[in-house]
């Protein structure tokens, strides 16, 4: 059976690395034979940087479902087109805009040294901070700042994108449209009612969706519908997860 994960907030809490006893949980699948899949909203160099080294192969999806990763390499990426990345390149440059760029590995980051998402941005130093003009495409755009916020919004709602404001509205995320993670699983042969999935995010719903049990990590009124079991988070969080994995890894046990 595959195994997926969504990274933060499930198996990676607070950011920090996915602790030993959960790595070894994980071990405990693959020598079962089952396949672990990681998913995130981050990039691919922030999942790695989060998970053991000896997962680093596995397949990965980041950017929920922009950008596939196997064996270590990029394989996939859903990025805005080449004409409308030059528009928003435009509208940037015209709304004197501060931004975060993701493109497959490495980034563009204009936001300055003091700015609160830097701490976010490449913590642990994998990738390089590249020109806007050597960025060769982008799956993510997050507006800091503008000269004309309000301007820059109107103008942003008449291109085919997917926007919206996060940070209590200080921030505007861009990405491609159609991005999806079950989608993403697909393309990496996933086949419908034939994975168990851990998840806690909105985003999760199309994997959820399709899974054979789904495990929600904490409360999310939108997935607790198709979930099939919940694990509350406290200070046991940790080992219920493992539990329920072993449990889980005996119920689809590989033939």
């Amino acid at each position: 059976m595959r195994f997926v994960f969504n990274l933060e907030e499930t198996i990676s809490f607070n950011g920090k690395i996915v602790s030993p006893y959960l790595t070894e949980m994980l071990t405990f699948l693959a020598e079962q034979g089952h396949e672990t899949i990681f998913v995130s909203s981050k990039s691919i160099r922030d999942m790695m940087a989060l998970l053991n080294k000896r997962f680093h192969h596995n397949k990965l999806i980041g950017g929920n479902g922009a950008v596939i990763c196997y064996r270590g390499n990029v394989e996939q990426i859903v990025a805005f087109s080449t004409a409308l990345f030059t528009q928003l390149k435009e509208i940037i440059l015209k709304y004197d805009a501060t931004y975060l760029i993701e493109s497959d590995w490495d980034y563009a980051y204009t936001g300055g040294a003091y700015h609160r998402i830097i701490n976010f941005v490449d913590p642990f130093k994998l990738a390089e901070n590249l020109p806007i003009d050597a960025i060769p495409n982008a799956w993510k755009i997050t507006i800091l700042s503008a000269s004309n916020r309000q301007g820059m919004i109107k103008e942003l709602h008449t291109l085919k994108i997917n926007m919206k404001l996060i940070d209590d509205g200080e921030m505007i995320e861009m990405t491609p449209p159609g991005l999806n993670k079950w989608n993403s699983l697909r393309t990496l042969g996933v086949q419908k009612r034939n994975y168990v999935v851990f998840g806690r995010d909105d985003d999760d719903v199309s994997m959820f969706d399709h899974a054979q049990y789904t495990v929600l990590i904490g409360k999310n009124p939108m997935l607790q519908q198709y979930a099939d079991e919940v694990v509350e988070i406290d200070e046991r969080i940790e080992p219920k997860i493992v539990e329920t994995c072993k449990k889980l890894s005996v119920k689809y046990a590989v033939r």
